[in-house]
């Protein structure tokens, strides 16, 4: 029998920013990130893995105030285990680690929008925008 994939909060199981970039590589984000930021981010805010045995096959993080609001970041899951429910459960482990806070909000790509309306998250009117530094 196979083993179940677990999903675990980073401050009851370390994550390997290593383990990250690897995911991050297989889905060609962020390309520019060192093991370094990474690290960073982990010692930060709230982070969940999934696991496979020894094997990092999934991981989410949110970026928040801890009381008013949270952006949920970086979901992401392996290749191999897309279409298990393994991005589902990264996502409620990672909202679990959110509670209290009212308002949790992430970005997505349109085709991605049944998922996360699954887990109870509703479009909004906003626009996104971004500044980024060259």
């Amino acid at each position: 029998m196979a083993l179940e994939p677990e999903v675990v909060p980073y401050g009851q199981r370390e994550i390997p920013a290593e383990a990250v970039l690897e995911l991050y590589r297989a889905e060609g984000w962020w390309p520019e990130r060192t093991a370094e930021q990474v690290r960073g981010v982990l010692r930060v805010a709230p982070a969940v893995g999934a696991w496979h045995g020894r094997d990092l096959i999934g991981f989410a993080r949110a970026v928040t105030d801890g009381i008013l609001r949270a952006y949920v970041e970086d979901v992401i899951v392996s290749p191999e285990w897309r279409g298990n429910g393994v991005g589902r459960r990264l996502l409620a482990g990672l909202v679990e680690q959110l509670q209290p806070i009212p308002v949790v909000t992430l970005f997505c790509s349109e085709r991605l929008v049944p998922h996360y309306e699954a887990s109870s998250f509703r479009r909004t009117r906003q626009v996104v925008m971004h500044r980024v530094q060259a």
